[in-house]
């Protein structure tokens, strides 16, 4: 499908409320999806008001779609950003957890030390000629060619593969 055919699905008539602009520079990497409530009794999807959103679409998610990723390496890219909300060290006001009292059996500072811990474990597990690919795409969103280094179709190939190899040391 052409960028102009994808363009023509997106109308005003489907989204009535203000997104935003919808030219072809403001959408390009952005995927439009109807935001759907999960019943928890049932666990079925609903979306009864018809609401959708665009949302940035993600290095990991392009390569997914471009073939560049397994579906498997995808989904370890994806636990491995999720447990790297847990590193809150860089920002001094944001590792301050407020302890939850309510008799939930949740609590957000337990949730933030297993996420740490986590995050710790599968970052072991990757090679270290791997990391810096796999931080700066996984972690930091950012393209393969934004890489130090990385001036050529042959120079992406390597990083490519060292991407490929840190996420399969993930799935295993």
């Amino acid at each position: 499908m052409k960028a102009a055919d994808r363009l023509a699905l997106v109308t005003l008539s489907r989204a009535p409320w203000d997104l935003g602009p919808l030219t072809p520079r403001q959408i390009a990497g952005k995927v439009i999806e109807p935001v759907t409530i999960v019943d928890p009794k049932t666990g079925k999807a609903s979306n009864p008001n018809g609401v959708i959103r665009t949302r940035r679409e993600t290095w990991v998610e392009r390569y997914l779609r471009k073939g560049k990723l397994s579906a498997a390496q995808a989904n370890a890219a994806e636990q491995l950003a999720e447990a790297a909300q847990g590193r809150r060290g860089r920002d001094m006001l944001a590792s301050m957890v407020k302890v939850d009292t309510s008799a939930s059996d949740f609590d957000p500072a337990v949730a933030h030390l297993d996420r740490r811990r986590r995050f710790h474990a599968m970052w072991a597990a990757i090679p270290a000629s791997c990391r810096p690919a796999v931080e700066h795409v996984v972690l930091n969103d950012h393209s393969l060619r934004s890489m130090a280094g990385c001036n050529s179709g042959k120079a992406e190939a390597r990083y490519l593969d060292r991407l490929q190899r840190g996420l399969e040391a993930l799935t295993r």
